[in-house]
């Protein structure tokens, strides 16, 4: 009776649903599928996005031990039924009942086929009972030669692998008739699970499913007692890896790829596009090696964080065993289950374990299985039992109370560490040291000024645990930093480096601010009359707000926006001078290479040229006018004839700067661009700036309130980087951490890189200016050559 009430209740839901279900495609029409690829200008592979897919293969030529491998997983009755199992969906219709959603599947091949191309994928009921009538529908229309075809040419099988021809490739580098038949039942494997039960992810969980396949098809008579023992027992040997890139371009990757789909639609996926990105590989791999140093450095000053423990999901007989050096428990089942209903052995938890371990490509991870006061022991990420002695270099490892209040230093490892912990690794001159990944984040760009090619991008410092990419879409305050954009405006204005402005204690009445100000200068000191010079080099708080008063907020805007800055994101108020408006890193970066350049601004691009299957160049920057011969090698491709040549060229990074503006005379620019060379030679940070021994480079810090952000500009004529330290969460990176501490070590360290290949520039001074002999308690030109003069840039019109 309950059966015929199951089939009546199916019969009448069908007419209702009919006309809103799909139609399916018997034929495979995406029979070769190549990914996105994406490069740097170098040649070197920084991403690929899409789906590995291979020839279309036909049910004649599928090999028997593939054929049966697939129904003894997923559907040994396939041939006998028209589509549906009733005994197998009367079970998960009434559990679908009980529950109000799908606990079980009960769904036949053809289900799976016709699954594809339904839109959702969530477990409701409707979706259900489609799937039932297009398994129905699909049964009358093809044979079963026909759908079993298509489902092994259009399945998911892990790793961007769609097809069994793809898989067979990727994992053994072999076409599907070259596959043994260990090797069909471990691609067969992966169909339930494909992302997380496969070769490459989960070789132990792989085995095991491999081996229940293998036994299935003995029991089913396709295979024999001897194939059966001697095909479990075949190791696995999989011959391609998961990608691992040599350089980590992910951030500027992940923008190329969003810029493809944007333009050119999902097909990007799978027309086997290689895109040429402007970064420079050794500069690309200078900011990773710098931002890591000097984070860790950072993170190591603000002390130890309690390490996550497994001790609550794994067992107490593993730790026990591991004690002994009973290594071969890894290989042993756990008593749990995975999402299959297959017991796990410990070795697959261990490695989800491993694969939530916050980390970078510096670590190797571990999980402490013993601790004595001067060695522990751990399981490395490779599943050996390793020791590590204690060092007095964990001196550094005192218990983080707060950002600026440590515990006691450390004596051994029972202060820190504890049976069950998951630790960070990094190795040192073929050393194991103790280490964790910090909190704070950062953000790194670095442009050539002359044509505005991205050279360096990090928008943080591991992609994996965030990809929020802070060069482009945070907004920090820009804190001093922005301080010599204030002074350009000035000396745009009729100011002279050598004029005097008095830095004295001054209260603000502001209709614009909530109540008065009492501004002060980070040394807490105030200097007195001080030359616009010396006031930048030190980056006096009062003299940047005074200026912006006698300028006038407006007139300020206006000056400032020739910079690319927004005028309604800039302050309108006089907190303004000391850098509270809020830009991105990629517009901080700009903002200083329009400084280095100001005579022809360029826009920051991060795509060279892209380079079709074929091998032909469809798209190329126009670096040096190219524009007219771009837009004839797009007309010859068919492929971008709907484009617009102009939507093609340039590949921003910005929204493009306002071409009515009337560019920044370079002689202004110079004037700032020599004070802060000299900022960088004598000023507070020229010790640590002393070490790269040139005289062609400049920059500034930036600090904003309670350390929450730290900033560093520096430029040389051909190259302009910007540094951001800060957190995700706004929280003070403490109290002794400032621009000079964090950021700019930063970039002294790329730049010990990036000036091998920069040669030495001369510092000219553009036509029109010259240095003047001043009087340095006037600032006026003088004729007197005595120790209280110097010399000083001064427009010719203005001697």
């Amino acid at each position: 009776m309950s059966t015929l009430i199951f089939i009546l209740t199916i019969t009448g839901g069908y007419f209702l649903l009919k006309p809103s279900l799909p139609e399916i495609n018997l034929v495979d029409e995406d029979a070769l599928q190549i990914p996105l690829k994406i490069f740097t200008s170098d040649g070197v592979l920084i991403g690929e996005f899409g789906d590995q897919k291979r020839r279309t293969i036909e049910y004649e030529e599928i090999p028997q031990n593939l054929k049966n491998a697939f129904l003894a997983a997923e559907d040994d009755q396939f041939f006998e039924h028209n589509g549906i199992r009733i005994p197998s969906l009367m079970r998960a219709f009434y559990q679908m009942v009980r529950s109000g959603q799908i606990v079980s599947g009960g769904g036949t091949i053809t289900m799976q086929v016709v699954r594809g191309y339904l839109l959702s994928r969530e477990q409701k009921i409707i979706r259900k009972i489609k799937e039932i009538y297009l398994a129905f529908e699909l049964e009358s229309s093809a044979s079963k030669e026909e759908i079993f075809s298509l489902y092994l040419n259009t399945i998911f099988l892990g790793n961007r692998s769609y097809g069994v021809e793809a898989a067979a490739n990727k994992y053994f580098s072999k076409s599907i008739n070259e596959l043994t038949l260990a090797e069909s039942a471990l691609i067969a494997s992966s169909a339930q699970l494909p992302s997380r039960i496969n070769p490459i992810r989960s070789p132990d969980r792989s085995i095991i499913r491999r081996n229940w396949i293998l036994q299935r098809m003995y029991k089913l008579g396709y295979i024999g007692r001897a194939q059966y023992l001697i095909a479990k027992d075949e190791p696995i040997t999989v011959s391609q890896l998961e990608v691992n890139f040599l350089l980590d371009g992910r951030f500027i990757a992940e923008i190329t790829r969003q810029a493809m789909i944007e333009r050119y639609g999902l097909s990007v996926y799978k027309d086997g596009l290689s895109v040429f990105t402007t970064l420079d590989s050794k500069l690309q791999q200078a900011a990773l090696n710098s931002i890591y140093k000097n984070l860790y450095e950072y993170d190591k000053r603000h002390g130890w964080r309690e390490p996550i423990s497994v001790l609550n999901r794994i067992p107490e007989i593993f730790f026990n065993e591991l004690k002994d050096n009973n290594t071969d428990i890894l290989y042993e089942e756990s008593g749990i289950q995975d999402e299959l209903g297959m017991n796990q052995l410990f070795i697959s938890i261990i490695r989800d374990c491993f694969e939530e371990l916050q980390s970078i490509g510096i670590h190797t991870g571990g999980i402490v299985i013993d601790v004595k006061p001067e060695r522990i022991i751990y399981l490395s990420s490779s599943f050996k039992l390793e020791s590590l002695l204690w060092r007095d270099e964990y001196k550094w490892a005192r218990r983080k109370i707060d950002i600026n209040k440590l515990g006691p230093t450390p004596s051994n490892f029972y202060d820190i560490l504890r049976s069950g912990d998951l630790i960070n690794l990094t190795e040192i001159d073929g050393q194991n040291y103790l280490d964790q990944v910090p909190e704070a984040e950062a953000a790194f760009i670095s442009l050539n000024p002359n044509n505005g090619a991205v050279k360096a991008y990090m928008g943080g410092l591991n992609f994996s645990k965030s990809n929020f990419d802070r060069v482009k879409q945070s907004f920090p305050q820009a804190g001093s930093s922005f301080k010599p954009f204030i002074y350009t405006s000035a000396f745009a204005n009729g100011y002279k480096a050598s004029d005097k402005i008095n830095d004295a204690p001054i209260i603000f009445e502001d209709s614009n601010l909530e109540s008065s100000w009492r501004p002060e200068n980070y040394t807490g000191k105030f200097y007195g009359p001080i030359r616009l010079r010396e006031a930048l080099v030190q980056s006096v708080n009062l003299v940047s707000i005074k200026l912006l008063r006698e300028m006038g907020i407006t007139l300020s805007h206006d000056f400032l926006s020739k910079f690319g800055f927004s005028k309604s994101r800039l302050a309108p108020d006089l907190s303004l001078a000391l850098g509270s408006s809020s830009f991105s890193p990629a517009e901080m970066a700009r903002a200083y290479a329009i400084l280095v350049n100001s005579e022809n601004p360029k826009d920051p691009f991060y795509i060279e040229k892209i380079v079709d299957r074929d091998g032909k160049i469809i798209f190329k920057h126009p670096l040096k006018d190219e524009a007219n011969k771009n837009k004839k090698s797009i007309e010859a491709f068919p492929w971008f004839k709907t484009q617009l040549a102009e939507e093609l060229e340039p590949f921003r990074l910005l929204s493009p700067l306002e071409k009515t503006l009337k560019p920044i005379d370079p002689r202004i620019s110079f004037i700032t661009k020599d004070i802060l060379r000299e900022a960088l030679s004598r000023g507070s940070n020229a010790k640590r700036v002393k070490i790269l021994n040139r005289n062609d480079i400049a920059g500034k810090t930036g600090t904003t309130n309670d350390a929450i952000s730290t900033w560093f500009s520096g430029f040389h004529n051909n190259l302009v980087s910007t540094v951001w330290i800060g957190t995700d969460d706004f929280s003070s990176l403490g109290d002794n951490e400032f621009g000079s501490s964090i950021a700019l070590p930063v970039w002294v360290d790329f730049m010990k890189t990036a000036l091998v290949d920069l040669p030495e520039d001369s510092w000219k001074a553009p036509k029109g200016i010259s240095y003047v002999r001043v009087d340095r308690e006037s600032g006026k030109p003088t004729s007197e050559k005595s120790e209280n003069s110097y010399f000083e840039l001064f427009l010719d019109e203005d001697v």
